[in-house]
């Protein structure tokens, strides 16, 4: 129907689903070389899973991640809107209601001031995809991390022995939960 489509010329401002909390929006396919560019920083994927940590991650292979159904890619911006760093749900189970949570702060000079923990609150608060429970984890070396899970809410649940390696020495993961009110 073309009453439904934007006159030509014309820039769609965003729907109101792509913001999804205050200063959270979903990421985008035009968000997909700053996101690949902070994936291949080492001293902002230091901690994060093996897969992330080191690989090569190019635009395309994060456009791909963007369209699957059982992730939640979202960015968390300054005031400007400048984006700041990336919250990610993955491994969605729908039916359970249960998702993994990751993020990063794209600019390490910013740490330490809460902007990650008050955006996973806000996002969670929200939550987009009415889930019941989200689950984090940490190597046990990343104590600014375990901060910012305990900051927004979480609980450490747990502990697997030697199961995250960083410069070549085994550390325990810890394990986190937060259970959640569908909205």
């Amino acid at each position: 129907m073309a009453a439904d489509r934007p006159p030509r010329g014309r820039v769609t401002p965003p729907q109101t689903a792509d913001l999804l909390a205050p200063g959270i929006r979903r990421a985008g396919i035009d968000d997909a070389e700053l996101i690949a560019n902070w994936l291949t920083q080492p001293a902002i994927t230091r901690h994060l899973s093996s897969n992330l940590r080191g690989a090569d991650m190019t635009p395309a292979l994060v456009r791909a991640a963007l369209r699957r159904r059982d992730q939640l890619w979202t960015l968390f911006m300054d005031r400007a809107k400048k984006p700041l760093g990336l919250i990610a749900l993955d491994q969605i189970d729908a039916v359970d209601s249960l998702a993994n949570l990751w993020y990063l702060l794209g600019t390490p000079a910013l740490a330490r001031q809460g902007l990650t923990s008050n955006a996973l609150r806000h996002l969670l608060n929200a939550n987009p995809m009415q889930l019941a429970t989200v689950t984090a984890w940490t190597g046990a070396p990343n104590q600014a991390s375990q901060r910012c899970l305990l900051k927004a809410g979480f609980q450490q649940i747990g502990r697997i022995t030697g199961a995250f390696v960083i410069d070549g020495r085994r550390h325990d993961r810890l394990l986190f939960e937060k259970l959640l009110q569908p909205a």
